[in-house]
């Protein structure tokens, strides 16, 4: 019986290991050899700040590097702006196209926007010297700033697609800045557009308005909730 337990145990112990050696080596073997192209099933999901305040889903692309990288500030069109303690992502998509995006979460003391009222801000732009979009939003609950900024070089997005598509963004909350058919805009605090206001805030005062805007879907409770307050 005891040689039937340490026979187990040593397959038990085989098997882990080639799991672990084969998992090593196909980690290493994308690092020196990144795939050519993606499959459509995959997916590139970063929690911008870790908070799931702003997340950014490339469908049909990979993750083929990522790097910590040095505050740097970019222009756009809508002025300069910074990135800080940012890192930047490497992928393909599924035609073989490489692209990346740099994203980071900072405090909004780097910024003007206007901290004194309590709803939430963005920018929308896109760069100008090079291929690529951001945006960039003032959380009030947070009491921070998320930004991102997307390659266009190689692989196309339009600003609808970097808001609505590759953020998740809500169209009624989310107007489109500077593609959108009101966004003739001039001056920089112009450009800083509000958002609703804090998820807090607009719970108590306009729980409909609540719901859609974040998007709670099939929740039950939140739908009993709603009902028993008379909101359809």
């Amino acid at each position: 019986m005891e040689k039937l337990k340490k026979i187990a145990l040593i397959l038990a112990g085989i098997i882990i290991a080639y799991f672990i050696i084969t998992f090593a080596t196909a980690s290493i073997a994308n690092v020196i050899f990144p795939p050519s192209k993606a499959s459509l099933t995959d997916e590139v999901v970063e929690d911008i700040g870790g908070d799931d305040f702003l997340v950014a889903t490339l469908k049909g692309c990979l993750k083929i590097g990522e790097e910590k990288i040095p505050d740097g500030s970019f222009k756009t069109s809508d002025g300069k702006f910074g990135w800080y303690d940012a890192k930047n992502i490497t992928y393909v998509d599924s035609y073989g196209r490489k692209g990346y995006m740099i994203v980071w979460k900072t405090t909004p003391d780097k910024y003007s926007f206007n901290t004194h009222e309590k709803v939430n801000l963005y920018i929308s732009a896109y760069l100008t010297g090079i291929g690529a979009k951001c945006f960039i939003e003032y959380s009030w609950e947070n009491n921070c700033v998320y930004g991102i900024i997307l390659s266009t070089d190689n692989i196309h997005y339009s600003e609808s697609d970097l808001m609505y598509d590759v953020l998740g963004l809500n169209r009624s909350g989310f107007d489109l800045v500077y593609t959108g058919a009101s966004s003739s805009y001039s001056g920089s605090q112009s450009n800083y557009h509000t958002v609703v206001p804090d998820r807090y805030t607009l719970s108590r005062t306009d729980p409909g308005s609540y719901y859609d805007h974040y998007e709670y879907g099939d929740d039950y409770d939140i739908d009993d909730y709603l009902e028993v307050e008379g909101y359809d």
